[in-house]
């Protein structure tokens, strides 16, 4: 295990990969709610560098984009190993990786050796000629991970010929909130999607401790509702302005978790907040080229991976998450796949600090020691919606119904 610095150390690579990542995938996804594992994604990436020359440009690239705090190779595993042992003690969370490698390719010791031992990554060997059979074999295998949440995570149109190796990580979590929402309390309210436009939805309410901290340097506020029996806690930042989501992800970029965590104190809050669903698949190409990562797509350096010397590159990188929140928790799974080719009416309550979820907002899932292991934003989509409505003119943007709901300071 790593010593409490160089878990630090770790744990702000993570963090500062996740809003590099994020601030690019937000940007992509204006128009949909956002859900994605930037651990399973990183995992991954740090899998692949365990096959990377030494000292090469697409190893730095890979350096560079994940934040690590130092180049050696076997820091970086020991930085992996420690957080997937960490992550083991958690019921409530799985974290798995596989190797699915051509038959007629073999992996250098060395490779195989590192990804067990680091990333208790196990290999099996496919016939990626036969795409219908490649397809389910690895379905399967991402369904069961994840308690059959994650689906078709690959099409049999994902293979090809050239397909040589693809690298799977699946992270699955299911977390019952610490101090439940009491089902009976569940109602139809309004969700503001814009200041043109409400819809009806399932909202959840609930009166108790919770950690809040009013966030002026992002113009927003913050709750925070912790898992059962665990140290994983979710955290939802929510604009004070109904349209002010995209200007809240483009502050967080700078902001770290750290530093709002900070402020967070824990008061008597009533908190509104919507049941949702989200689910969001994504090819992840583009987003590592924005972030400088291109070698690996054209002429990268796996020389540590194969036995012959076969020239690889990364045709494509798929990700795909899934959260589901509740009354009782949260259910969230996201998978990530490197596919590599040869190079070719409300309830009375007492006066009190609110929380109303009744707006576009973002959130984060954690872990007090390492930090991120899901984030998204909730916009429309995966409301469970009842009803729509558009906003007469006199409330368009200064409703007095939305306005009387604002914080309580």
């Amino acid at each position: 295990m790593l010593n409490k610095n160089d878990q630090k150390q770790f744990a702000n690579s993570l963090d500062t990969f996740s809003r590099d990542f994020y601030h690019k995938m937000f940007i992509l996804s204006v128009d949909t709610d956002l859900i994605c594992s930037p651990l399973s994604i990183q995992i991954c990436a740090g899998m692949l560098r365990m096959g990377t020359k030494d000292d090469s440009e697409t190893s730095r690239q890979l350096d560079a984009v994940l934040k690590f705090s130092s180049n050696d190779v076997n820091q970086i595993a020991d930085g992996f190993r420690s957080a997937l042992q960490y992550y083991q003690k958690y019921n409530v969370l799985r974290l798995a990786n596989r190797v699915y490698v051509m038959n007629s390719i073999h992996l250098r010791k060395g490779f195989c050796d590192a990804l067990c031992e680091n990333f208790f990554s196990t290999a099996e060997r496919i016939d990626f000629n036969n795409g219908q059979k490649s397809a389910a074999t690895i379905n399967a295998w991402v369904e069961s991970e994840t308690n059959n949440l994650l689906k078709n995570l690959v099409s049999p149109d994902s293979f090809s010929s050239d397909t040589r190796l693809v690298m799977i990580n699946v992270i699955y979590f299911k977390g019952e909130w610490d101090i439940q929402f009491d089902e009976k309390h569940t109602q139809s309210d309004y969700f503001f999607v814009d200041d043109k436009n409400e819809i009806q939805v399932s909202m959840m309410n609930s009166f108790n401790k919770y950690f809040f901290a009013d966030l002026s340097d992002l113009d927003a506020t913050a709750l925070r509702m912790a898992y059962k029996d665990t140290k994983l806690f979710m955290l939802i930042i929510l604009p004070n302005k109904i349209d002010g989501l995209v200007a809240l992800e483009k502050k967080l970029k700078s902001t770290t978790l750290e530093s709002i965590i900070s402020q967070l104190q824990q008061l008597d809050v009533f908190v509104k907040l919507p049941k949702f669903k989200t689910e969001f698949s994504v090819e992840l190409s583009p987003v590592f080229r924005s972030l400088g990562v291109d070698t690996i797509f054209r002429n990268p350096e796996f020389d540590k991976m194969l036995e012959m010397k076969q020239p690889l590159r990364v045709s494509q990188i798929l990700h795909m998450a899934v959260i589901e929140v509740n009354e009782e928790g949260t259910e969230a799974a996201a998978a990530t796949s490197m596919m590599m080719v040869d190079m070719v009416a409300t309830p009375v309550w007492p006066e009190q600090r609110t929380f109303y979820a009744d707006h576009p907002f973002y959130y984060i899932i954690y872990d007090e020691v390492y930090g991120c292991l899901f984030m998204g934003n909730l916009k429309q989509k995966g409301l469970n919606l009842i009803n729509t409505r558009k906003l007469c003119e006199r409330c368009k943007g200064a409703c007095p119904k939305f306005l009387a709901k604002r914080f309580i300071r």
